[in-house]
This record gives C-alpha cells, structure tokens and sequence, in this order.
C-alpha cells in the first residue's frame, strides 16, 4: 500500500490525476456497479413475484373452470332422470283353484323396485309393451286382443292406475306374404331372418307418478289365450319438455351453456370478494378502534377505582392529619407555658 502511494505521489505529485481522473472513474464504476446490482435483485425479485402471481392466477383459474363443471354436472344428475327404463316380462297362466273365480289369461307382475321411489315425481313417462309375435295363422285368426297394466304402490291400494288397449298384428296379403317369403328365402332358411313382428303398445302415453303413493310394480295382462308371442319387454321411456327437453337433445350446447353461466357468477362472487379484501380501509379502522378500546379501558378503570375509594383516602387523609393537628397544638402550648 505505501509502495502504490509512494508510486502516485512520483507520477502525480501534486494529485491531480487522483483526484481529477482516477477519483471520478471509481466513483462512477461502483455506482454503476451498484445500480446494476440494484436493478438486478429488484428484477430477480419481480421475477419470483410475477411467477407466484402468475402460479395463483392459474391456480383459481382452473379450480373456477372445474367448479363450474362440477356445479353442471351435479344439477345434471340431480335434474335429469333416467331416461329409459327396461324390464323383461314373463308371461304365465294364472293357477286358478275351484272355488276361485278367475280368468286364465297370460299375466306377470313387474317389480320395478324394493325402495320406496322409482320414477321422478313431475316427470311424465310413456310405458311401452314390446310383443315379438310370430306371423302365424293363429295369431292371424285371434286378430284384435287387448293388453292391460295396473301401476300399483307397495301397498297396492285403491290408488293404483289402470290402462287397457287394443293392438294385433300388421296386416298382410297372400301376395305379399308369398313375395316376401320367396325374395327373403335365403335368410330365413340360414337363420338371419324370422317371419315375426314386433309390436309397440302404449299402455300409458303420460303418465306422472304421485308422490304419496309411488308405483313400484305393474301387473300386464293379455286378455286372450289364442295370442302367441316369443316375448315381451316392458319400456318406461321419458318424455322431456322445456329444460329437460333441450338438455336432453342437445347436451353439448347446453354444457357449455351451463358451465359459462356457472362461470359467469363464480367470477363475478371471486371479484366482488378480491375487491372487498383488497381494500384495506376497513381493516385499518377496526384497528384503530381495537387500539382506542385498549386505550381507553385502563383509564376508565383507574377512573373507577379512583371514584371508589376516594372516600377511603379522605377518611385516611382525616385521620392522618388529626394527630398532626394534636401534636402542632400541644407544641404551641409548650411555648407559651400554657401546657399542664
């Protein structure tokens, strides 16, 4: 140190370099140095800021998309019911004894459910019985039969809902029936074909179940016995109207309808809270009035004691200052002689 000293002073003896050139230079390069410091932790800082901002945004982002979802998909459980219903039905002949007056027709009861409610109350249903029938020539000869179906509750009380119809086969020609059996011969004979029908009978076409007496099994009846079929299957299918309908039809549309409108309002809470807790006037009033409470509670509690027990520091100034008072008079009656 004292050999670069000694160096500046022979070069520069009268500082002129130092304080001139090599001062301002130094000067100039650590405050460069140190505002690039500076700018560089402020940016390394904003940096780490703007990422954790950027993290919580896409955070809330996807919890907001995904609430808004789930909120759809649960009011779309809960809203729309199943929409179709499939029970197989088995036919039999009932056991009619002697004594009992029946009549023999093919009938079963369908148990739709054990527990206590199986269709939604305020939705209308079309109950539909599938026959498979063969086109035989009984079947041709028995023409018109008729169908019936009782919903009963578990009880099956008096409340229990009764619809009967008329259905048969589609007719054909002799004509028709020899064409067709000659160009569908092929299949029929390896089994890809059958000569039978299927048919649809609408037992009921609106059918609403009640919320006292909920239907849980239905009995079908066909009332002839010269009616041969392969099977049946009994479908309770929904018919949709208004928001059912347009949910039901058209599920995309209404997805996306109903996600942004969950979006919507979710946004719309979220930003009325980010505003509410982001202004923090009413914070700093609570505390200003939290710092006045404890302020103020000693003060009125040091009043209070003070307004109690002034009349105890009277009494006690009273009797301090009696025998005071007694010891000054017996001393001025020494003085004057006047003491006995």
């Amino acid at each position: 140190m004292q050999l670069g000293s000694l160096i500046l002073t022979i070069l520069d003896p009268f500082q002129i370099i130092r304080k001139y050139l090599l001062k301002p230079l130094a000067v100039t390069g650590i405050a460069y140095a140190e505002e690039y410091k500076r700018k560089t932790d402020a940016g390394v800082q904003s940096t780490k800021s703007v990422l954790i901002k950027l993290i919580a945004a896409v955070l809330v982002g996807f919890s907001i998309v995904w609430a808004s979802i789930f909120m759809y998909a649960y009011f779309y459980y809960t809203y729309m019911p199943t929409v179709s219903h499939v029970k197989d039905v088995y036919f039999n002949y009932r056991d009619c004894h002697a004594e009992q007056k029946c009549l023999d027709y093919p009938s079963d009861t369908v148990i739709l459910t054990k527990k206590e409610q199986f269709l939604m109350i305020g939705q209308a249903y079309r109950v539909t019985l599938y026959l498979e029938m063969p086109e035989s020539s009984q079947n041709d000869q028995t023409g018109m039969f008729t169908v019936c179906a009782i919903m009963r509750d578990r009880e099956a009380s008096e409340y229990s809902t009764k619809s009967c119809r008329l259905s048969m086969l589609h007719f054909k020609s002799g004509l028709l029936k020899m064409i067709s059996t000659v160009v569908l011969a092929p299949f029929f004979i390896f089994g890809y074909r059958e000569e039978k029908q299927t048919l649809a009978i609408d037992l009921f076409t609106h059918f609403e179940d009640s919320q006292a007496h909920p239907v849980t099994s239905v009995d079908i009846s066909v009332l002839s016995r010269d009616v041969q079929f392969y099977s049946a299957q009994l479908h309770i299918t929904a018919n949709f109207s208004g928001l059912r309908y347009l949910m039901f039809n058209w599920p995309i549309v209404s997805a996306v309808i109903g996600i942004l409108t969950n979006l919507f309002f979710i946004l719309i809470i979220c930003v009325l809270s980010w505003y509410h807790w982001d202004d923090k006037e009413w914070i700093i009033e609570i505390k200003d009035r939290y710092q006045q409470i404890l302020k103020s509670t000693p003060i009125r509690v040091f009043e209070q004691r003070s307004a109690e027990s002034a009349p105890e520091l009277a009494k006690a100034e009273e009797e301090e200052d009696k025998p005071e008072d007694i010891e000054e008079l017996s001393s001025f009656k020494d003085d004057l002689g006047l003491s006995t």
